[in-house]
């Protein structure tokens, strides 16, 4: 096969998984048919079949492509130094939980969940992990840490806090927006210190 033949299937699967993820999202894992994702993609069942064996692999390769995206924009939105951190916070926050939000419906959110972490369970946790110490280190690094040392409360603490305000949010919130004021108000108090 030609590297041009390659890329065209890399190019169809790419879209095939992204009409799999809103369906996924809409109907959950296990209501969700190859015949739904058939007709989101525009393309036959069979047509399917050529690029993803069964909905389990098409549903590990949504996982796949949501965690990858998820990594590469925060870390775009945490390197961002022509915003200030504040905004760099909420982005980051939002490429990490607020993906989702509004997309998929809570009855079906936990069933996703669980199947999504029965095979990529250890790579969430070590992303979970490595965002909260990213979140720890700008932080310290602009000085909005050391706003809140004398109160006995470390950047640790403060990202940890941010994290699960975040995750909450991420619940509780009915859209993007909703989801956003939310984190709009923990960000402001984090970044403005005891002042």
């Amino acid at each position: 096969m030609s590297e041009v033949e390659e890329s065209a299937i890399s190019v169809r699967q790419e879209k095939i998984v992204a009409a799999a993820t809103g369906v996924f999202l809409r109907f959950g894992l296990r209501k969700t048919t190859m015949d739904d994702v058939a007709k989101q993609a525009g393309i036959s069942r069979q047509g399917l079949y050529l690029h993803f064996k069964s909905k389990d692999v098409l549903f590990r390769a949504m996982v796949e492509s949501m965690l990858s995206s998820m990594e590469s924009s925060v870390k775009y939105a945490l390197e961002r130094d022509d915003l200030p951190v504040a905004d760099r916070l909420l982005e980051a926050y939002e490429a990490f939980h607020g993906l989702t939000v509004g997309k998929v419906e809570l009855s079906h959110f936990s069933e996703l969940l669980e199947a999504a972490s029965s095979f990529a369970g250890p790579r969430m946790r070590e992303m979970e992990r490595r965002f909260v110490a990213d979140i720890v280190q700008l932080l310290d690094r602009t000085g909005h840490a050391a706003l809140w040392a004398e109160d006995g409360i470390s950047a640790t603490d403060l990202a940890e806090h941010l994290f699960a305000t975040s995750a909450g949010a991420k619940y509780e919130s009915a859209t993007l927006d909703e989801y956003r004021a939310r984190m709009h108000v923990a960000v402001r108090i984090v970044t403005r210190g005891t002042a």
